[in-house]
């Protein structure tokens, strides 16, 4: 009798406040699917999570301590080198996964073969509410728009396909201490689609400082480094201040950075070298290259005329994007 479980779920935890750590448990273990492994991953907890983790006795659990803390990134590759399921879930272990998720996730992939990874909506609790907005539906405009930034969906709702993985040898790349979900993104989108369910099926709670400024400076040097190999497929000869200058324009992380020549030109380059080499589907990229130009131009806006609006707009957009975006803005 095969005993393979359908899903392995992987959630890594270390010192989670307790309370947390129950709800997140205990929404994995009450939903309506039920045949699944739960491979908690225990980073080296020295507070009372420990003691708990310990007594649970649900025999789908699986509990892997690390013999020393090694970080999310490479918890998380201990965690798809244990797994046996058909397809992982990941998981935070502050979130709540509704009761419905896997069975929704498993029958949307058991039924589109050609999906490698599917994620959801979000809804926000703790610090902040409201809900995850809707993602890209596009497959090449997804494709594209992993260049400029990070495109969703958000990390602890995905369900991954384990044959593509395995047989791709793919896996979380241990040199980044945060965006290791941008960067296996860019790597397993290369193997299949991606699919955003545009039902909530994960709330995902926020702290306040998520990320603080004294590690905002990593967070940034790891989204930089997955840029990076996106921009090298795309150009032969990428310098530091190149990658920097895009980061800081198209990313959307600093809202107060403004369009300006310089980028246009950027931008005209990545079109050509992607004109040369085929890798993007060139209307697709055009369009993803539009996106971020229309919240350039917003940014700039606040203190012009409609007149000056409408001469940035023309400078920089087609003429259909940018009377969109003028009538918006009256």
């Amino acid at each position: 009798m095969d005993n393979t479980p359908s899903i392995s779920v992987v959630m890594p935890t270390y010192n989670t406040p307790l309370a947390f750590l129950k709800e997140a448990i205990n929404s994995i273990l009450n939903q309506t699917f039920r045949d699944f492994e739960f491979i908690i991953l225990d980073d080296c907890s020295t507070d009372d999570s420990v003691a708990y983790l310990h007594s649970l006795t649900d025999e789908r659990i699986r509990i892997i301590r690390n013999v020393e803390n090694l970080g999310i990134t490479k918890t998380l590759n201990v965690g798809l080198r244990a797994a046996r399921g058909k397809y992982i879930a990941r998981m935070d272990s502050d979130d709540v996964s509704l009761p419905e998720r896997f069975e929704k996730q498993f029958a949307y992939m058991e039924s589109h073969p050609n999906v490698v990874m599917c994620g959801s909506r979000i809804e926000k609790i703790g610090v902040e509410s409201g809900y995850g907005v809707s993602a890209i539906q596009d497959m090449e405009l997804y494709r594209t728009r992993m260049v400029f930034c990070y495109p969703g969906p958000m990390h602890p709702t995905i369900f991954l396909r384990r044959e593509t993985m395995e047989k791709n040898q793919i896996f979380y790349d241990e040199s980044l201490i945060y965006s290791q979900d941008y960067g296996l993104y860019a790597d397993i989108v290369r193997y299949g689609d991606v699919y955003f369910s545009p039902e909530v099926l994960l709330r995902y709670r926020t702290h306040s400082g998520q990320v603080s400024t004294t590690k905002r400076e990593t967070q940034i040097r790891c989204a930089k480094a997955v840029q990076r190999k996106l921009l090298r497929q795309l150009l032969d000869d990428l310098t530091e201040d190149e990658l920097d200058m895009h980061y800081k324009y198209s990313s959307g992380y600093l809202p107060d950075i403004t369009i300006d020549p310089e980028i246009e030109a950027w931008y005209r380059k990545l079109e050509a070298a992607n004109l040369e080499k085929g890798i993007y589907d060139p209307a697709k990229f055009r369009q993803s290259i539009v996106f971020v130009k229309r919240r350039l131009l917003l940014h700039s806006f606040p203190r012009l005329s409609l007149a000056g609006k409408a001469k940035l707009c023309f400078r920089y957009l087609p003429a259909v994007d940018a009377l969109k975006l003028l009538i918006k803005q009256r």
